[in-house]
């Protein structure tokens, strides 16, 4: 299942220098996930040929502006687009009350359901599961109350050699019990573990969404492993005492939290305007982990 990560916007408060408000769009299987939704989402969407319908959940951090005024807009252009079938919308205690409110001042309302999935949690949480994948929920450290996201896609069942399927007389249940990791045994006794009779699978991807937050230890548990790990990076060390005033993180603060976690590639993004030369983002964080992506407006990632 190909997943494919869109930065539709990776500026802090402000937008600035062509880096629009926070917006991650994941694309997989015919489907998106949209993660913040930063004033002037939709615009971006329409700007990098993004399609409004094809994004069945929202995920909202927090109820700052920058990521979230750009829903009620949203909302109204699925209807205007006809949109008929439902969606879903994750978020912290307050979204459906300003969403409903922004929504009844401006006498604008939609045909179809919004789904409002409300969140209050303490720990990593899961909050999605099907049968393509699983997203949980996790507290950060901010001045309000707001949540990370983590997707993670379901592995794929193994693939049996077709030697030994030729080879030996393997019954439809064994088949799938072979494809879910037992090994096998035969009519005569004879062993022959997963690992010989299959070939290999691709592992799980997973890619966390880590909006505003300052650094904080545990963060890096409730991510492990991650494949593609997106983390705030609103300042560089020359303003450590303003991102520990304002609950924010430094590059060096999200490239920590990547090596603990031992993740697989650092996204860094969220910028304060203060910076036009991102590149002292990426010199920073590689001083401590080595891989890492500078987010800019319309990139593409594969997961």
């Amino acid at each position: 299942m190909p997943i494919k990560l869109t930065i539709l916007g990776s500026s802090a408060a402000l937008p600035a220098y062509n880096r629009n408000l926070s917006a991650h769009l994941l694309e997989l299987d015919g489907h998106s996930l949209l993660f913040d939704c930063g004033e002037g989402t939709q615009f971006q969407l329409r700007k990098f040929k993004k399609s409004f319908q094809k994004i069945d959940s929202i995920f909202i951090s927090h109820t700052h502006g920058d990521h979230f005024f750009g829903l009620p807009g949203l909302l109204s252009s699925l209807q205007m687009l006809g949109r008929n079938k439902n969606i879903n919308i994750y978020g912290p205690k307050g979204i459906e009350e300003a969403i409903s409110a922004i929504m009844f001042q401006t006498r604008s309302s939609v045909q179809f359901k919004i789904d409002y999935h409300i969140i209050s949690i303490n720990t990593k949480t899961e909050i999605i599961s099907n049968k393509r994948y699983k997203v949980y929920a996790f507290p950060l450290k901010h001045s309000i109350e707001t949540y990370g996201y983590m997707f993670m896609n379901n592995k794929e069942l193994l693939n049996i050699k077709k030697s030994f399927l030729i080879d030996n007389t393997v019954s439809i249940e064994q088949i799938k019990q072979i494809k879910a990791g037992s090994d096998f045994i035969d009519e005569n006794g004879n062993l022959f573990l997963n690992k010989d009779i299959t070939k290999d699978r691709k592992e799980s991807i997973s890619y966390a969404y880590c909006s505003d937050t300052a650094y904080f230890e545990e963060l890096a548990t409730w991510v492990k492993g991650v494949s593609l790990l997106y983390h705030e990076s609103t300042y560089i060390s020359d303003n450590k005492t303003k991102a520990t005033n304002r609950l924010h993180s430094t590059a060096k603060d999200a490239a920590q939290t990547a090596l603990k976690a031992n993740a697989k590639t650092l996204l860094l993004g969220h910028f304060s305007g203060r910076y036009k030369n991102l590149d002292l983002f990426k010199k920073e964080a590689q001083e401590i982990f080595e891989n890492v992506i500078i987010g800019e407006d319309g990139m593409e990632v594969e997961v």
